[in-house]
């Protein structure tokens, strides 16, 4: 059975990649650096888990998230708050939409309560 190659982006973030790739290597895994921001490894041994004790271990995982875009594809990326996007939360249900909708969706559970 043949190990599927894991890549690992770090959106960009030449010096994150970098510190991962430094980290992974000191703790044995066998990986690779590629273009300025992508970490690559088919070492069966390197899961989600180690990525993201890295984060912790170096307080990273207050501005970084893990997204898993697909089997093989890790995304290392900033943290942004929905509201950056002109987005709220329902405070009922925790619907997201735009602001100016909002207010009518949750107008919406007022009406359904009734």
């Amino acid at each position: 059975m043949a190990i599927i190659a894991v890549i690992i982006d770090c959106a960009f973030d030449a010096k994150l990649t970098d510190e991962l790739t430094k980290y992974l290597l000191e703790n044995g895994f066998t990986v690779q650096k590629e273009n300025e921001s992508v970490v690559t490894t088919n070492d069966p041994k390197l899961t989600v888990d180690n990525i993201e004790w890295f984060l912790k271990k170096t307080d990273k995982i207050k501005d970084l998230q893990i997204i898993q875009s697909d089997s093989d594809t890790i995304i290392l990326a900033t943290k942004v708050m929905i509201e950056h996007f002109g987005l709220g939360r329902c405070s009922i249900c925790g619907f997201v939409a735009f602001k100016d909708e909002l207010f009518a969706h949750e107008r919406a559970h007022g009406i359904g309560l009734m």
